[in-house]
């Protein structure tokens, strides 16, 4: 199924939070103030308007007009914040937001310089005081950024230290001993003020990114919802199509079989029951292999595989000449053999498809990479072509372009659909270039095997079934079939009654061992699924140390890679359900050469 699934967002990590964290610091520190600036303004004014009566007017005046400038700087000329943060434009803007903070406050702070009154103790107190005031009133609005409160602090309260340390009356020298205290008092305060500051913006960020998780994993499951809706409504739309020509068909053919029809008609009438049965199979089979897929079902096992061999035997299973091969003998890919085999296979009958007349041709070209030698494949053919708005939806689940009528006969738009989660298992992106009229080029590119590595054998693809077949078996050949589902069973048994064998049919394993003649059996057909102890595969090991000469076939809808590797080892044949009268054919005349090679 098609789930395109949205982004999550995760908790912040330790890296990305202490940078999230200072970031959001670094907003509420340059945040607007307005009104604050304003009470502060006229309190300056205030405290200039008192010193110039009791000290000095051009002294106020100076200090006030530094003020003024600090103030206007601020207030309208603000900060103006990087977006987004990176890393080096934050570095940079916490130094220019702490220069600026630096002005501010030694521009309140030259007070302790500007207003200092040599002459009068009194006048000093009241200054060293009033600035000790400042500090502890607006420490902790003149920013959030630890560094830049730090050195605000320090330089709103250093003037008034260093002139009462040095020119100031007794009193003076003590309260500037105190400074100094308060000094230090107030680091340590804003440290933690900004610690417990961090502490509550990081709980709020991940609150945050826990709510967008949250929103987003649902968002996704809605979609990844909609999207299955969609499949199975589109797969229960294309499996009763052949289920209903099947039905009909049948019922066309009862009523040919009760007025006595001509054999030419009852022969159409059983051809197009073969095609909707074919087209069923292989609906069933795609659906099969989607499932398999999303599951996982089938480890990835990354071998060295001779591409030129595969792509001539891909070639051959068309047929007619219609696939041309262009591959240089020593291209040898890293891949999974029976994935990659798939996505080609996948892809060369699409384009067989969709090509009327022409052929397709199979390329593959070296490429040289950062991460070392790559051979890229192609498969390029003549056909209709894709237009550019279409392009990205032949990947999806039913999707075909081309064929609107849904003719079952070229396919059920899953085979892109299998190639694009094919391609996401091996780690492989395949691209499309294509135009109306024009054909379309599928390519991906494959890592190239290590020089060392063993080429793996190739595995063999499935032989075209032999027309006059039927017509070579001998009668009399006795087949035992294990099956546990009656239609199945009774279907199975009227087959080779048809072929005049004798089949000896049991519904189960242990059923099957107790009341057959083993050593006059020639062939025995197992389904893997049984009821009881035993299964198929238990059934066909004990069937095979009874008689070790006789041929046994597994037969399931089940059937993967370990079970075909397992049938090859032990000299089995392995029948994926539903079984094709030639393929049990075949598996049934290779029991008769047996025995008569006997």
């Amino acid at each position: 199924m098609n789930s395109t699934t949205a982004p999550m967002v995760a908790p912040v990590a330790a890296g990305n939070d202490r940078f999230a964290i200072e970031c959001e610091v670094l907003r509420l520190s340059v945040r607007p103030i307005g009104p604050v600036l304003a009470v502060q303004y006229l309190l300056n004014c205030g405290v200039a308007a008192l010193f110039a009566w009791q000290y000095s007017l051009a002294h106020a005046l100076a200090w006030i007009s530094l003020i003024t400038l600090v103030t206007i700087m601020r207030g309208f000329f603000p900060q103006r914040l990087p977006e987004p943060f990176t890393p080096e434009n934050l570095r940079e803007a916490q130094r220019l937001h702490t220069i600026r903070t630096g002005i501010w406050e030694l521009a309140h702070g030259l007070a302790g310089v500007l207003l200092f009154n040599t002459g009068h103790a009194d006048q000093q107190l009241l200054l060293g005081l009033m600035l000790m005031g400042m500090t502890l009133s607006s420490a902790f609005s003149v920013s959030f950024y630890t560094p830049a409160t730090q050195l605000a602090i320090t330089l709103l309260l250093a003037p008034v230290i260093v002139t009462g340390l040095w020119l100031g009356a007794p009193t003076m020298m003590a309260v500037s001993v105190i400074g100094i205290g308060l000094t230090a008092m107030m680091w340590k305060l804003v440290a933690e003020r900004s610690r417990q500051l961090e502490e509550n913006i990081g709980l709020r960020l991940n609150e945050r990114s826990l709510r967008e998780q949250a929103l987003a994993g649902l968002r996704a499951s809605e979609q990844a919802q909609a999207e299955r809706l969609r499949f199975f409504s589109a797969a229960n739309h294309d499996l009763r199509q052949p289920v209903m020509a099947i039905g009909l068909q049948a019922e066309v053919l009862r009523q040919q079989l009760n007025n006595g029809a001509d054999a030419p008609l009852v022969q159409h009438t059983v051809a197009s029951l073969a095609r909707a049965q074919q087209a069923l199979e292989g609906l069933t089979n795609q659906l099969l292999e989607i499932g398999r897929i999303e599951a996982a079902a089938d480890p990835l096992q990354p071998v060295a595989v001779s591409l030129a061999p595969l792509l001539r035997e891909l070639a051959r299973q068309v047929g007619h000449g219609r696939v041309w091969v262009r591959c240089p003998a020593d291209a040898v890919a890293w891949a999974d053999a029976v994935s990659l085999r798939r996505v080609l296979a996948n892809l060369v009958d699409n384009a067989v498809k969709f090509t009327p007349r022409g052929r397709v041709l199979l390329a593959v070209r070296a490429r040289r990479r950062d991460t070392g030698r790559a051979w890229r494949v192609e498969v390029r053919d003549s056909g209709i072509g894709i237009a550019a708005d279409s392009q990205e939806r032949v990947f999806g689940d039913f999707e075909q372009v081309g064929n609107a009528e849904r003719n079952l006969q070229r396919g059920h738009g899953l085979g892109l659909a299998i190639v694009r989660r094919l391609a996401g298992q091996l780690g492989i992106e395949v691209s499309l270039r294509s135009a109306p009229g024009r054909g379309s080029v599928f390519g991906f590119e494959l890592p190239a095997a290590p020089a060392d590595a063993p080429i793996a054998a190739p595995s063999p693809l499935a032989q075209p079934p032999s027309e006059a077949a039927a017509h070579t078996l001998q009668p009399g050949l006795a087949v035992l079939v294990v099956e546990d589902n009656a239609v199945v069973a009774d279907s199975l048994s009227a087959l080779l009654q048809q072929w005049q064998l004798a089949p000896r049919v049991y519904g189960s394993a242990a059923e099957a061992l107790a009341l057959a003649d083993l050593h006059a059996l020639d062939a025995a057909l197992c389904d893997i699924r049984l009821p009881g102890g035993l299964d198929g595969i238990a059934l066909a090991e004990r069937l095979q140390r009874q008689k070790p000469s006789l041929t046994i076939a597994l037969v399931s809808a089940d059937i993967g890679e370990a079970t075909q590797r397992l049938a090859t080892e032990r000299g089995w044949h392995a029948l994926r359900k539903p079984v094709r009268p030639d393929e049990l054919h075949a598996v049934l005349l290779q029991a008769q050469q047996l025995q008569a090679a006997r």
